[in-house]
């Protein structure tokens, strides 16, 4: 059984998703929020596997996939929304959201949308453009992507760089550059964006 947390603040929304999910078997709502600290709190204290959530007023969805990842970076996150925004989009995915899904999608394509982000593979909304289908990790140049990898795989700046050929000052440059395109902040939103990609192995 799937254990899911729904984080929006309408009432009447979540009470209707709370039926339409009734009919999987698979699926359960465990709990909800209805603002970012509720489904934050929520997801402290019940663990969810699945945690769907709207891209709330007043938080970041960047900073909001970030706390819920913040202590079980394997936790899958499906942002079911109204807004079709490229940027609030952009810094979900590029923060570890799994999914991104639109409320004014079916409710069949949303089910099937829970059941593909259940399973650890990537969804977005076909209401965007096919170029939007690409990876996060696209943005990068050839160079920013090495260093991407040997990074989520705790590589120290002294030893990538003798791996690399480049100097500690570069591999700090292509670093910064990395976390900018990717809207993270850290090492650590690189490890999480790593590990939403399936890119860290067993």
């Amino acid at each position: 059984m799937m254990k899911i947390i729904l984080i929006d603040d309408q009432q009447l929304f979540r009470e209707g998703f709370r039926e339409l999910l009734s009919h999987e078997a698979d699926l359960s709502i465990v709990s909800e929020g209805n603002d970012a600290a509720d489904g934050i709190a929520a997801a402290r204290s019940k663990d969810p596997d699945l945690v769907i959530y709207d891209l709330l007023p007043g938080i970041h969805g960047l900073q909001l996939a970030r706390d819920l990842l913040s202590d079980r970076p394997s936790r899958c996150l499906l942002a079911l929304t109204a807004s079709l925004d490229d940027q609030c989009r952009s810094d979900a995915l590029g923060a570890g959201v799994l999914g991104y899904a639109s409320k004014r999608q079916g409710a069949a394509d949303v089910i099937a949308a829970i059941h593909q982000v259940a399973r650890g593979e990537r969804y977005l909304c076909p209401l965007f453009a096919a170029a939007s289908v690409k990876s996060p990790l696209a943005a990068l140049t050839k160079r920013e992507r090495e260093v991407f990898d040997l990074t989520v795989k705790g590589v120290v700046t002294a030893e990538l760089g003798r791996v690399l050929c480049i100097s500690p000052r570069t591999v700090e440059t292509h670093r910064a550059r990395i976390l900018r395109k990717l809207g993270a902040h850290s090492i650590v939103d690189l490890v999480r964006v790593a590990a939403r990609l399936r890119l860290l192995g067993d």
